[in-house]
């Protein structure tokens, strides 16, 4: 399946880039890009064959969020995103796993953050609250939200004294989506706010961190959110890659308006392309590399270690720290052609700047990385899920 997902991202390239404008315009994925998504299963990437899921091994769908990327951010991103909801399908029990993903056509969205309320009713919840930046909700079947249970008017501890937290699982129909996604980078993705009034969910349709896995195959026990950030990491490298890519083909014919010197005999641009290029090259093998050695662990039956982990999460913002490096300098590199909308580079610039405010991509990942190298423990409590 893992040449089955790279075959159809490709496949689709030409679409999305033929209707790019389109999405622009729509701040929603062209509804050509849609259906192929939806007819190619590209976003069940992370769920097990049993429930039509592709079940690609985590290094094969780095490769696939690249491709897309390489094309346009605002798909990757929903391909992404949609892995992520898969993901989190581990914890449902078979049966309710099996309603949810039950139709390849159907697409997801989710937020992680806790903005909302579960209010404990019998037997199940009644979910309440309002939340952001939820990308791909115009576009989803279901919508994966974190709440904060109550009980009684009182938030509900967990043995820790802590807040209960749980997702919940909710139809499209039951939420209200609110045009708030009024940005420039990552424009296509649709990601609008959301709000969810007195909807009853059954317990079922809801699940805590803390339950046990119900997915017995390395999907299943992959870690989650270093996986996640692995997939925004290819993402942005698809971005540089692209601006590069973009320079080169510019050297073959533009010229400055005002030295009339060609971009191509440009020494500072010449270097710029080599060094940027070696850079993605090798933050691209060095990713590929600590997330192989994650998957083979999984697979084999083990655990996958605090240091495997972190090194993880090094080789990901790593990746997405030399892809900002090069989409700058090919920004820079481009002069006033990047100005453009039609140009990639304009695109690349504010995308990536965009995807720079994700929670993946926040330096506390690193501090507790550090914390492992140094023979701590990490802090953050999603570290290791």
């Amino acid at each position: 399946m893992k040449n089955d997902a790279l075959a159809a991202a490709r496949a689709l390239t030409p679409i999305i880039l033929r209707t790019r404008n389109e999405t622009e315009a729509g701040r929603l994925l062209a509804k050509p890009i849609v259906d192929g998504l939806r007819n190619s299963g590209l976003c069940r990437m992370a769920l097990v064959k049993e429930i039509e899921g592709l079940e690609v091994p985590t290094p094969a769908m780095l490769d696939v969020y690249e491709t897309l990327s390489y094309g346009e951010a605002s798909v990757g991103w929903i391909v992404w995103n949609n892995a992520f909801t898969c993901f989190f399908g581990r914890y449902l029990a078979p049966q309710v796993r099996s309603e949810i993903f039950r139709d390849p056509q159907w697409l997801y969205a989710g937020s992680s953050r806790p903005t909302g309320k579960a209010i404990a009713d019998g037997a199940g919840y009644r979910i309440d609250g309002r939340w952001s930046l939820v990308s791909g909700c115009e576009l989803a079947e279901w919508i994966m939200l974190l709440c904060t249970v109550e009980e009684n008017g009182q938030p509900r501890l967990t043995a820790q004294r802590e807040p209960e937290a749980r997702f919940a699982f909710v139809r499209r129909g039951d939420v209200e989506i609110l045009d708030t996604w009024h940005v420039g980078g990552l424009r296509g993705t649709g990601s609008h706010d959301v709000v969810v009034k007195n909807v009853r969910v059954p317990q079922s349709h809801t699940f805590s961190l803390a339950e046990p896995i119900t997915v017995d195959a390395p999907l299943g026990h992959i870690p989650i959110i270093c996986s996640m950030a692995a997939g925004y990491g290819a993402q942005t490298l698809g971005i540089a890659q692209c601006a590069v890519d973009t320079i080169v083909d510019l050297t073959k014919t533009k010229v400055s308006a005002d030295s009339g010197v060609g971009l191509r005999e440009r020494p500072d641009v010449l270097e710029a392309i080599v060094r940027h290029g070696a850079a993605l090259a090798a933050g691209r093998a060095y990713l590929r590399t600590r997330v192989e050695a994650l998957w083979s662990t999984v697979t084999s039956g083990a655990p996958a270690s605090l240091e495997e982990i972190s090194a993880t999460w090094g080789a990901a913002l790593h990746g997405a720290d030399v892809a900002l490096r090069a989409v700058v300098a090919m920004y820079a590199a481009g002069g006033t052609t990047s100005l453009y909308t039609d140009c990639p580079l304009e695109r690349a610039h504010r995308d990536i700047h965009a995807m720079l405010r994700h929670i993946v991509a926040q330096p506390f990942w690193l501090w507790d990385a550090g914390r492992v190298k140094v023979g701590l423990a990490p802090t953050h409590p999603l570290y290791a899920i």
